[in-house]
């Protein structure tokens, strides 16, 4: 066959492995959710020679809901073969303080205005979470592994954060018109892989006698990656930030700060070790869309005053309230049976 046939022949394979038609329906999914959706957002880095070079992911939207501005920073993976991402699951995820809303990574710190559903008890409004928490991932394909491609494209989005974060910050501080307004930054993968957590305590065993991958995984639509930051990423985070600082009104700074601290250097320490980014979505992105239905379902339960959204918010602080009157009787119970005399 003459090389013009072959290629002519592999035409869709060669279009489809490019990546860039499945960018572009990932792209047209996030406007039909009335998102404005602009193409490869770009930031200068060192690399692993120091030589400073531009990096990028690959879409970058945005939506305002309920007073809020949204920024989804989205890099699509498409996949030319049948591949399955497995990730291991993160039982301690409460360690870290994340919760499962924690993807929003509100940029509230210079606002009047407290962003409500990162924490306990109004994480839980919506009772089931997008998906499980997860930890380091491996792609399977064919009869090989590959760990670099989860690992570059949490990278793209790790270290464009920073930039994200820091143009919000500046937005508080210095325009009047979203000086009260809270940031919200969604950082997200997409990929029609299949995506498989692997099961509690599995073994090498387990695996090896396993007749399919259901025996040892659970396939999702969502995954909540938590994103360990490395010294080189905080140390970036920390830079980055330092002069951002450095460079704005103190007195302003000052006036503004509404946050968890007053000081500002542990500020900038907190969210360079923690929070840029502290948990990563990845989504699965199926043929009927149906998945980015969902995630902004999600989206607007959380962020729209409605009837529904008000009276989840007083039940779970209800039922918050009832366990720590429960938790509280119960200590004096046991304080009590400690103090009795013992009996003879």
């Amino acid at each position: 066959m003459a090389l013009k046939e072959i290629m002519e022949s592999n035409w869709k394979k060669h279009l489809l492995k490019s990546g860039l038609p499945f960018e572009y329906e990932v792209k047209e999914c996030f406007v039909k959710q009335g998102c404005t959706v602009w193409d490869e957002f770009s930031y200068l880095k060192k690399d692993e020679n120091a030589i400073e070079k531009e990096f990028s992911y690959d879409l970058d939207a945005n939506i305002w809901k309920g007073g809020h501005s949204v920024d989804f920073l989205i890099e699509c993976k498409y996949k030319t073969e049948p591949t399955k991402w497995f990730f291991t699951p993160d039982p301690y995820y409460y360690q870290s303080d994340l919760s499962r809303n924690s993807f929003f990574h509100p940029i509230d710190h210079f606002s009047k205005h407290t962003f409500l559903f990162k924490n306990a008890p109004l994480d839980e409004v919506i009772k089931d979470p997008l998906g499980p928490f997860c930890l380091k991932g491996v792609e399977l394909f064919k009869d090989q592994h590959v760990e670099t491609n989860i690992t570059k494209a949490i990278a793209q989005l790790s270290y464009a954060f920073i930039d994200k974060l820091i143009s919000s910050l500046d937005e508080q501080l210095n325009s009047e018109l979203f000086s009260d307004k809270i940031f919200l930054h969604i950082p997200i993968i997409i990929t029609n892989a299949d995506l498989h957590i692997i099961n509690k305590n599995l073994t090498t065993q387990e695996i090896e006698s396993a007749k399919s991958i259901d025996n040892i995984s659970t396939q999702h639509n969502f995954l909540l990656y938590h994103n360990k930051i490395g010294e080189n990423l905080r140390d970036y985070n920390f830079d980055k930030l330092l002069t951002f600082f450095a460079s704005s009104n103190t007195s302003k700074i000052e006036a503004k700060l509404n946050s968890f601290t007053k000081d500002i250097n542990h500020l900038i320490n907190v969210i360079s070790t923690n929070y840029s980014p502290q948990l990563i979505l990845i989504m699965h992105h199926d043929k009927n869309h149906s998945n980015y239905e969902n995630l902004f379902s999600y989206i607007n339960f959380i962020l729209t005053d409605t009837a529904e959204r008000n009276l989840r918010i007083k039940k779970v602080q209800e039922e918050m309230k009832d366990k720590h009157l429960k938790f509280e009787e119960m200590l004096k119970e046991k304080k009590r049976s400690t103090t009795q005399p013992k009996k003879h």
